[in-house]
């Protein structure tokens, strides 16, 4: 074992080490004749186990640290060179020795930087499957950097108002790379030994549970970790602190649950617990399959800090403090986000850990059980949140607004590049998936499907490396047990055409009699200047009043490329169908003007003669159709007009996304935004008068969030309302809360709209002193005001830059913040571009991952359509994050053809529905 030094020189000692290895190949795959023109590893030798070993001093302040890996590899072909990955690593030392211990004599390593390779040219060849070799190399670096990647830095500030340090790691999606040499890429997966040192003072933590803490010279420790199970380098993970903890042991199997904050946080800690110990039992009897580990971590970062949100490394998960955390004063909807966010995560120890892509085509393969199953899973270990219902709201109505775009991607797709693996996190591979996967489930039958997914973790957990066709044959087995499809039906044929596929369909229905006749098409946002040629394997699913034994289970497979399928339903006089009435499957439906229109009157009659989920397939279905092809609107805006009658969770949220997206395209157009603005004050207004404005102990979710809703959407309109909102934005502006609930943000917004200029000015004082203040420790209470900031409008820049602000929000919170600055308060994408722009241009300023700043650009994407807007954005986008600019022009001519196409007949249309 290297002795580690705790000298703090390494800054010096990096400056020599630049100046002396060289940073660029100049005579790549000399020798051998590779080359390297691919971004893949050449994969001559292959890593079989790391130790690793750390030395750090980040209790000191000092952000240096020294490392030392032993890489044990095999050789797989003759190669007279060892390629692997290596970023922003000094090296010092470098040596490789044989099975027998004795070097092989190395000729000399140089960097090839645009794709990160670790050259090292051998003075022989090492033959192929010639033994075991270790590779040696000893290096410095520092967790002092901006992009929250890698093994970097944070801080909090303790009681006493002192700068606390500690090191954490975010590996994913090719960041290992950055912090040790090392083969960085997914489908390679091995054994780690970890071993790092520290202050006496801190503690480290990593994948495997401790075995045993050695006090060393300079006042420090040295921690030694059990070695991991086979797992890929971006799962390997770290943490360096003097954080808390709270924990629970679990029995058969032991299994010791914990989540570890700053001190100051302990008290916030139990909820997650709890959630994790229920989440954890109750997947491991889903799926059939024990947890492999002893012990499972969750870290509690200061969200500004961590741009990922949240990772699922191998037994030491990370999340945003705001995430994870839990106060009673949340009510259930916080119970929610701490229980998805930990399911989604947990579900990932299976999904993406134990199972891993083979390459980041399928990392749909993880994200998207990832994302169904922190609904799923979670219904059955807290079935009190009702989370199934929650998906249709949610995945869902993500998925379908991504999934209608012309330049969209499959969910298996591939790319070689940094920046074109960090553009898969995305919709496709998360939501999308998850409702795939979802439709499958109900298709076959979820024991069957539940089956199959138990024989694909049975059958590949051993390889741990997966693709796309392993699930398939997993699922095709038990779809054949159990005769769940007709016998000449493939499961990769089905599954097949909505993996490898862009897109969602959208079946045309028509009848005759009792004869329904179906066609199929790829549903897009913007008419396309081809026709399309995608198709689907389609499960169509229907419901009457008195037949529902298809309203899960398909009533038949519609095939692709045929150009109309024949079915037919006996239904009773005065009987209605709906197709897909439970969202169950991923396609939109387009009826036929006369059979909408009985489903209207039927929904204005008594909506209650559909499920809920029924009636919010209907009103997205019906207005998406009708915005794709603008023209005559009075259907649409007849069906919302329902609305007025309806107090679920389901519909409204369906219908209050698709009311926020007509926002922010009508804005620019005073008429057309008017009136929809009464329009939907009016649908609002009944749910405002059910709900109030004052949460209730104990109430739902649902509750909660429909009132903000409510409040959202119809404040202004009642006297009531409107006088408490501005209570509240004048109360703030005397002092701030220490208990804000759910619901005070929405409230905030309305009374800031209406207070005077001089009351608004004591708001942003009161406002400013308290984020600035080192007094507020609850995180509830900033996170309320930090939302409060995007309802001031421009007046908001006088306490923090659009850009700052953006970029230290979750997604979630980002997109609500979007709405409120450029829809509510009239800033204007321009401003809100500038200031990222000029933010990017002073990197060493702000901290952001880049998958975060794409995300950043594309969300703000959807509210620019005016020309020089347009040009600023796409300036900003070719400079920083040119891996998206098509996708970003596309979205922003869009949304100019969208508004051209709709204005004015939804102008028309709602002028016939606004009461005087």
């Amino acid at each position: 074992m290297k002795k580690f030094s705790g000298t703090g020189s390494g800054a010096l000692l990096l400056v020599a080490l630049l100046a002396a290895v060289p940073c660029a190949v100049q005579s790549r795959g000399v020798g051998s004749g590779r080359a390297f023109d691919t971004f893949r590893l050449p994969n001559s030798t292959v890593p079989t186990h790391y130790t690793l070993r750390l030395d750090t001093d980040i209790d000191r302040g000092i952000f240096d640290y020294t490392g030392n890996v032993q890489i044990r590899i095999n050789v797989v072909e003759t190669t007279d060179q060892i390629v692997l990955h290596s970023k922003r690593n000094v090296i010092s030392n470098l040596q490789l020795r044989n099975g027998a211990g004795l070097k092989v004599p190395v000729k000399n390593f140089e960097f090839d930087e645009e794709k990160e390779f670790l050259v090292i040219y051998l003075g022989a060849a090492l033959q192929a499957n010639s033994g075991s070799y270790t590779l040696e190399i000893d290096f410095t670096n520092s967790i002092d950097r901006n992009d929250q990647a890698g093994f970097y830095r944070s801080s909090y500030e303790d009681d006493q108002g002192e700068t606390r340090y500690l090191g954490l790691t975010q590996f994913e999606s090719v960041d290992a790379r950055t912090s040790f040499p090392c083969y960085d890429e997914p489908g390679i997966k091995t054994t780690y030994d970890i071993i790092i040192s520290c202050g006496v003072a801190y503690h480290a933590r990593s994948n495997a549970p401790l075995l045993g803490v050695q006090l060393i010279e300079g006042g420090k420790k040295l921690s030694t970790f059990a070695t991991t199970p086979r797992m890929q380098t971006y799962l390997v993970a770290w943490l360096v602190s003097d954080f808390v903890y709270e924990r629970v042991v679990l029995s058969q199997p032991q299994l010791a649950v914990a989540t570890w904050s700053k001190p100051s946080s302990a008290h916030l800690l139990t909820y997650s617990v709890d959630a994790s110990t229920r989440f954890m039992r109750a997947m491991e009897e889903y799926f059939g399959e024990r947890y492999i580990m002893s012990k499972i971590d969750n870290v509690a970062i200061k969200s500004s800090d961590y741009s990922a949100g949240a990772m699922e490394n191998w037994g030491l998960v990370t999340y945003r403090e705001s995430a994870i955390f839990f106060e009673e004063q949340q009510g259930e909807q916080g119970k929610v986000g701490v229980v998805t966010i930990v399911g989604h995560e947990f579900t990932h120890q299976f999904f993406g850990n134990l199972l891993a892509p083979k390459w980041w085509s399928y990392l749909w393969l993880n994200e998207g059980f990832a994302r169904l199953y922190q609904h799923y899973v979670g219904s059955i270990s807290h079935p009190e949140l009702n989370l199934r219902e929650r998906f249709i709201t949610g995945p869902m109505q993500t998925a379908y607004r991504a999934d209608g775009r012309l330049t969209i991607r499959p969910m298996t797709y591939y790319t070689e590049t940094r920046q074109g693996i960090s553009s898969l996190f995305d919709s496709i591979a998360y939501d999308k998936a998850a409702c795939v996967l979802r439709m499958m489930s109900y298709a076959l039958g979820e024991r069957t499907f539940q089956k199959g997914l138990r024989y694909y973790i049975q059958q590949n957990k051993d390889r741990g490396v997966v693709e796309e066709s392993n699930l398939f044959d997993s699922i095709e087995q038990a779809a054949k047990e159990d005769a769940v499809l007709p016998i000449t039906f493939s499961v990769h044929e089905i599954f097949g055409s909505w993996s490898n596929q862009p897109g969602v369909p959208v079946v045309t229905v028509r009848r005759d009699g009792n004869e329904y006749l179906f066609t199929q098409q790829r549903f897009s946002d913007e008419p396309p200047e081809v026709p399309f040629e995608n198709s689907w394997w389609i499960p169509i699913s229907f419901s009457t009043p008195s037949n529902t034994v298809n309203e899960k289970l398909p009533a038949f497979w519609m095939p692709p490329n045929v150009s109309e399928v024949s079915y037919t339903i006996d239904t009773a006089e005065g009987e209605t169908v709906a197709f897909n009435p439970l969202s169950t499957g991923y396609y939109r439906v387009d009826y036929e003007e006369s059979m909408l229109r009985e489903l209207i009157d039927r929904m204005t009659t008594d909506h209650t003669a559909f499920e809920a989920a029924s009636r919010a397939r209907l009103v997205d279905d019906t207005l998406n159709i009708a915005h794709s092809r603008g023209g005559d609107y009075d259907a649409a805006v007849r069906l919302l007009s329902y609305l007025r009658n309806e107090m679920d969770y389901v519909p409204w949220m369906t219908a209050f996304k698709n009311v926020q997206h007509m926002q922010a395209l009508l804005r620019t157009n005073e008429k057309a935004s008017s009136l929809l603005q009464s329009f939907v004050e009016q649908l609002a207004t009944p749910l405002l008068e059910r709900y109030g404005v004052t949460q209730r102990s104990g109430e739902s979710a649902s509750a909660q969030e429909l009132r903000s809703v409510a409040i959202e959407l119809a404040c202004s309109g009642s006297k009531s309302c409107a006088g408490v909102a501005r209570a509240m934005a004048q109360t703030v502006g005397g002092s701030t809360k220490t208990d804000y609930t759910a619901n005070d943000g929405a409230l905030m917004c309305s009374g800031l709209r209406q207070i005077s200029g001089e009351q608004r000015q004591v708001f942003m004082e009161k406002i400013s002193q308290a984020l600035s203040g080192e007094s507020l420790n609850n995180p509830f209470t900033k996170q309320s005001l930090e939302q409060a900031l995007s309802c001031m409008g421009k007046d908001m820049t006088n306490i923090r830059s659009y850009a700052k602000y953006l970029i230290g929000l979750s997604e979630t919170e980002r997109t609500k913040a979007l709405h409120r600055l450029i829809v509510q308060s009239k800033v204007s994408p321009a401003e809100i571009v500038k200031s990222i722009d000029s933010e990017l241009s002073l990197r060493r300023s702000i901290s952001i991952h880049q998958s975060s700043l794409t995300k950043i650009l594309s969300d703000v994407a959807q509210y620019v359509a005016e020309p020089s807007e347009m040009k600023l954005l796409n300036s900003v986008v070719s400079s920083y994050a040119p891996s998206i600019a098509t996708e970003i022009e596309q979205q922003m001519n869009d949304n100019s053809k969208w508004i051209a196409r709709n204005a004015e007949p939804l102008t028309l249309a709602l002028s016939h529905y606004v009461e005087a």
